[in-house]
């Protein structure tokens, strides 16, 4: 709850106190092809995973604005040796992401996505066939990374469908052993949402 309470706090100290024309609110949702990368990671494969949340977007200019997002997300791996072992874990993501939108007659309006995020880590664990195994204690309790990708607004009724597809990059080993190991998280993320103008 203490990491939640300081991720909203985040949030709104970034969307600042004074909303300019043409701010959005809106929920998304989706799916996380979740994997991670490092020297110190062999036999792993992508897993299907879940995410969502909500976002805000605050126009700087007609074709720039300022996307801070929270997430909820699933993340993890699979171990390609094995039909049923892997890790999965659960994190509250920040991302503060720069939208470039391309100026487009009509409703659609494709755009580019870049920025950092930090994640707070929730719960980690491992499994292998039936047995399951609390690790959150081997797994740091922040992650930084770097989203980037695109997607497109439609308008519709009085705000906006949104679908991006983005790809995150953790940036820093989640590994908090005395080994310290390399192993980074990844993900191709799938998000469908709707932006409400207020």
């Amino acid at each position: 709850m203490k990491r939640l309470i300081i991720a909203l706090a985040l949030v709104a100290l970034m969307s600042g106190n004074v909303l300019a024309e043409g701010t959005t609110f809106g929920f998304m949702g989706g799916l996380n092809l979740a994997n991670v990368t490092g020297d110190d990671v062999e036999d792993n494969e992508m897993k299907l995973c879940f995410g969502g949340g909500v976002f805000m977007n605050f126009p700087m200019t007609e074709v720039i604005s300022l996307q801070p997002e929270l997430l909820y997300m699933m993340k993890g791996m699979e171990l390609g040796t094995y039909d049923d072992a892997g890790a999965r874990m659960s994190y509250i993501d920040i991302p503060v992401l720069a939208k470039f939108t391309i100026p487009t007659e009509g409703a659609f309006a494709p755009c580019f996505l870049v920025g950092p995020y930090i994640g707070f880590n929730l719960s980690a664990e491992s499994y292998f066939e039936d047995q399951e195994y609390d690790i959150k204690d081997q797994v740091k309790s922040t992650d930084f990374g770097l989203v980037i990708g695109g997607g497109f607004d439609y308008a519709m009724g009085k705000g906006n469908l949104i679908f991006d597809a983005t790809y995150a990059l953790g940036l820093t080993t989640i590994d908090d052993t005395a080994d310290d190991d390399d192993v980074k998280n990844t993900g191709i993320i799938f998000m469908l949402g709707y932006g409400f103008n207020l």
